[in-house]
């Protein structure tokens, strides 16, 4: 096949979400059956299996009854939206090598502007019929896919940290929100991970027409990042956040919640460990106020999610912080413990689950509420759903 072509990140288009929806569910899931298949050849896809195309456009997707557990290639089962052509999975960048890239690339010779989008945990890539875009310090100077799937079977040399400039954490605050415009004048780069940044972020203020970058653009940059740069970020964020606007604490919220649980990932001692988890306790107690009940109550397991796979003693100090906010006097935070410890597969949930009921007898009051305790008393699921506290505001504050 012809070459495949090796771009950044921010040559991915932008799209105008005015314009007449572009996707019906049929078309996404018809992509995203092709690409389980696919992969499949590879490794375990899943955990949701293929979806039967030939119902009704006006039914639901009705999935096969497989589920894969803990696949290699974790393939994100909601359509995105009714206007982006993309499939997310995510995966350890071992599973990536020229063979999958070059596959999917001449699968989608026949999708004309669909695109499968890998999040590999320190950097991201972006296959489509004619080009590979890459984003993450792991694929700096990266020039072919062959190179490509060299870097992917081995781990990124990140270098030694370097101070962190005012200037440069000025910047990183502005990014988090969305909170550049045109009128925004960058400034010098002290560093190569700082330059890759800013000219990522002019070329992508450059492809807005309305020259402003929201809080997406740092999904961008996040990993051209050294993990020492993003945790001193952190650490001189947190204690100035309550100070934040509702607007801008709402914005950033989800970009603080990645880089939180990024960071826990990034420990190397139970004490490094236990004192993230503790400032992080802190934030969320001294915020909230900002957040509605549903983003307070999903705030743990949102973000150990992006701690992925959490080393032995890495678990038992996430287990150990979130039980004793199991007994919080508020019972948000309670909640969120809850679903934490569910997420992290807690051996004795169901025990946590009866205790707290008992203590929260108002909770019973709430049927979707009660249904999804139950599921975690069963380990069949260990997140929230979106709309649990809006039928009532009993489990609330």
């Amino acid at each position: 096949m012809n070459t495949i072509r090796i771009g950044s990140y921010y040559e991915i288009p932008q799209m105008d979400y005015e314009q007449p929806r572009q996707v019906t569910w049929r078309d996404f899931y018809d992509f995203r059956n092709r690409v389980i298949r696919l992969l499949r050849i590879f490794g375990t896809a899943g955990p949701m299996g293929e979806v039967d195309l030939s119902a009704d456009e006006e039914d639901q997707p009705c999935f096969s009854a497989e589920i894969v557990k803990k696949p290699v290639f974790f393939v994100v089962d909601d359509m995105y939206n009714g206007h982006d052509k993309v499939s997310m999975v995510e995966c350890a960048p071992a599973s990536i090598d020229a063979v999958v890239i070059e596959s999917l690339a001449a699968m989608m010779q026949v999708f004309p502007g669909w695109r499968v989008h890998f999040a590999l945990g320190d950097s991201g890539v972006v296959i489509s019929s004619d080009a590979v875009l890459v984003g993450g310090r792991r694929f700096w100077d990266c020039g072919s896919v062959v190179e490509l799937s060299e870097r992917c079977q081995k781990s990124v040399d990140f270098g030694p940290s370097e101070p962190l400039d005012d200037s440069m954490n000025q910047l990183w605050r502005s990014i988090l929100p969305g909170g550049i415009d045109r009128t925004v004048q960058f400034p010098l780069a002290p560093s190569r991970q700082w330059a890759e940044i800013i000219r990522s972020l002019e070329v992508m203020r450059s492809h807005r027409k309305d020259g402003c970058l929201t809080s997406f653009a740092y999904d961008q940059v996040r990993h051209d990042l050294h993990p020492y740069t993003r945790r001193e970020l952190l650490d001189r964020l947190f204690p100035d956040l309550p100070a934040f606007s509702h607007e801008k604490l709402t914005a950033a919220k989800w970009n603080i919640q990645k880089d939180s649980g990024m960071a826990l990932a990034d420990c190397t001692s139970v004490r490094d460990a236990s004192e993230l988890i503790v400032q992080i306790w802190s934030v969320l107690e001294r915020t909230s106020g900002n957040f509605g009940h549903n983003e307070v109550v999903n705030w743990w397991a949102g973000l150990l999610h992006e701690v992925k796979d959490p080393s032995d003693w890495l678990r038992k100090a996430l287990e150990d912080e979130l039980r004793i906010r199991v007994r919080h006097t508020n019972p948000l935070f309670e909640l969120s413990a809850l679903f934490g410890l569910a997420w992290l597969g807690t051996h004795d949930i169901a025990l946590l689950v009866d205790d707290a009921m008992t203590i929260r007898p108002e909770w019973k009051t709430n049927p979707t509420l009660v249904k999804w305790l139950e599921n975690l008393r069963m380990k069949r699921r260990s997140y929230p759903d979106r709309n649990m506290l809006n039928t009532t505001d009993k489990a609330g504050q």
